[in-house]
């Protein structure tokens, strides 16, 4: 009777441990990352990775970077670029595989951020004109809109929508007031941003209810904007980039890179504390960051001390490697979307 009951305890133990295991085990939100892959022979091929099972977008002929992504519904949209000849860029995104080139395919042309609004699919880059200079232009499904007037130089580097409105954020120059500036055009109209005359320019955006962050640089300073005002993330004397930009409830977090004793390392700020993901004697890129509840994901790109580059993305601080080829030399990871599961 004894031996009996120790049966039956141990199993029930058993029972137990499997079901604690799999609640555990169980993912609450699906984790889309875009990026690239380099080969052996020096091409490169566009990429995303759901939940670290990859899916290849781009074929063989010519090279091509994922850099941003956005998911609707069943729906997953990548951007990017590819180089369908030597010397010519084109902008171009895959819905579901598919891929769309936006660019006319005369003017040089780079797409950098998407975003999707209910049926509308906006991607936003920079082209070049006729003058040899960069125009920045927004794609809403698959139409272009120049955003600044000729002899303007300008950029765009990402888009974010609300029911009604437009967001576009980038950097232009050879207007006034004079420099590079940090700049944001609300439904086509431009508003700067940057209080400096010298190199200043936005990477990322996002909208939080009704409030509008847009995350940059003003010469080699980390700085986001809320709703227009400036929150210096570092000083003058440190040389850092901002990459990507997310708010989740009352927190913001900011992703981006610092040389540190000579050596780039990706770094995130929430709520302006600084928090530095790169290990020691590795170096490191933080691409995107998306928030998801009290969870932090962060997609970017990990150096070890043998110069060998691994798309990898960080839930939480702790760092996971995303799965790649034999044939793969090099690897990098750009954006990245969390969908909760419901």
């Amino acid at each position: 009777m004894r031996r009996q009951f120790g049966i039956i305890i141990f199993a029930a133990a058993v029972v137990f441990t499997f079901i604690v295991t799999l609640s555990c085990s169980k993912q609450k939100a699906d984790i889309y990352i875009a990026g690239y892959e380099e080969l052996e022979d020096g091409s490169r091929i566009a990429v995303y990775w759901k939940n670290g099972e990859k899916s290849v977008l781009s074929g063989s002929a010519g090279s091509a970077w994922a850099v941003s992504i956005a998911v609707s519904g069943s729906d997953v949209y990548v951007a990017g670029l590819e180089i369908p000849e030597p010397g010519r860029f084109q902008a171009l995104y895959w819905k579901n595989g598919e891929k769309h080139i936006v660019s006319d395919g005369v003017n040089t042309a780079w797409a950098q951020s998407i975003a999707v609004s209910g049926d509308d699919v906006y991607m936003v880059g920079r082209e070049m004109n006729d003058l040899g200079r960069f125009s920045a232009v927004c794609w809403k499904n698959d139409i272009k809109s120049i955003l600044s007037d000729s002899p303007l130089s300008s950029m765009a580097y990402a888009v974010a929508v609300t029911s009604h409105d437009v967001y576009v954020a980038g950097s232009d120059s050879n207007g006034q007031p004079p420099g590079v500036k940090a700049v944001y055009w609300k439904n086509g109209v431009r508003e700067v941003l940057s209080d400096r005359s010298g190199n200043a320019g936005v990477s990322a955006m996002t909208i939080s209810g009704s409030d509008v962050y847009i995350a940059g640089k003003e010469d080699t300073q980390a700085v986001y904007w809320k709703n227009g005002h400036k929150i210096a993330l570092t000083d003058d004397m440190v040389i850092s980039t901002v990459s990507s930009i997310a708010v989740s409830g009352s927190d913001v977090y900011v992703a981006g890179n610092e040389i540190i004793n000579g050596k780039a390392v990706a770094v995130y700020w929430k709520n302006g504390e600084k928090v530095i993901l790169t290990e020691n004697n590795f170096s490191g890129l933080a691409n995107a960051v998306a928030a998801e509840g009290t969870n932090l994901y962060i997609a970017g790109r990990d150096t070890n001390p043998g110069s060998v580059h691994s798309a990898v993305y960080w839930e939480n601080g702790k760092k996971i490697s995303l799965s790649r080829g034999a044939n793969v030399i090099s690897a990098e990871a750009n954006g990245i979307a969390v969908v909760t599961k419901k």
